[in-house]
């Protein structure tokens, strides 16, 4: 049950853990960074004025935006962490349950939320229109893809050390960047690669963002939504059974 007093030990958990990641600027400002850099070269900068150019990159940036800082936050810093013990404090400490994952979620949040509403606003002065609806639509999916990436990430924080975390986030950061077609359209690429794309969430994410930001009609949304909701359970429930092995 939520009590005041449960709510404000959230709270300040996830003030402590937004602080925490504001004072690592080697990690905010490239998660800041890159997806900006990005947008404005390939897709204001080669979009040569084109609208639905812009806005089809717009649509998948947003969700290239939240990747890095959600599984990054939960996989080479948690494996850091963990690695210093600071885990093992997290549990014997007076938390409530899941207190230091929902503050870890909570920065990872509002540093994606800072990156996208920069985004929107790049895209704006690029000349993307969109209904009020479609942007709120498009930039909340983005912030709500941290979850499946997170999981993720908490995965490679709770198996491996730091420096092991950092090469495999980045592996699969990469993977999903390509596969997932958030960089290059999948129709322009080896047919094969479309198949691996299925089993990435960044895939069927990027569709998801294309359709509500009107780039494409709603079409597969049950398809879309049972591949990431499966892929969020698995991940889930390797979460779940590596952090109760830490707590043994």
């Amino acid at each position: 049950m939520f009590t005041p007093h449960t709510l404000a030990t959230y709270g300040r958990e996830a003030r402590a853990q937004i602080l925490s990641t504001a004072r690592t600027p080697q990690f905010v400002i490239p998660s800041v960074a890159l997806p900006l850099l990005f947008y404005g070269v390939m897709g204001l900068g080669l979009s040569k004025g084109r609208e639905e150019v812009a806005h089809f990159m717009l649509a998948n940036y947003v969700i290239f935006a939240a990747i890095a800082p959600a599984m990054f936050g939960f996989g080479a810093a948690v494996a850091a962490e963990r690695e210093a013990k600071l885990i093992e404090l997290k549990q014997i400490a007076p938390l409530p349950a899941g207190g230091y994952l929902v503050g870890r979620l909570i920065a990872a949040l509002a540093l994606i939320a800072f990156a996208s509403v920069l985004l929107g606003i790049l895209a704006l002065f690029g000349g993307v229109t969109m209904p009020t609806w479609r942007w709120a639509a498009t930039l909340g999916l983005g912030l709500a893809s941290a979850i499946p990436f997170a999981l993720i990430g908490l995965n490679i924080g709770l198996r491996l050390g730091s420096q092991g975390a950092v090469a495999v986030a980045n592996l699969i950061f990469l993977s999903f960047c390509l596969f997932g077609g958030l960089w290059i359209p999948l129709d322009i690429m080896p047919s094969w690669m479309s198949k691996v794309a299925e089993f990435t969430p960044s895939y069927h994410l990027g569709q998801l963002s294309q359709m509500l930001s009107g780039m494409q009609p709603m079409a597969n949304v049950p398809h879309h939504l049972s591949v990431l909701g499966v892929i969020s359970v698995a991940a889930l429930g390797g979460a779940w059974a590596a952090w109760r092995r830490q707590a043994a």
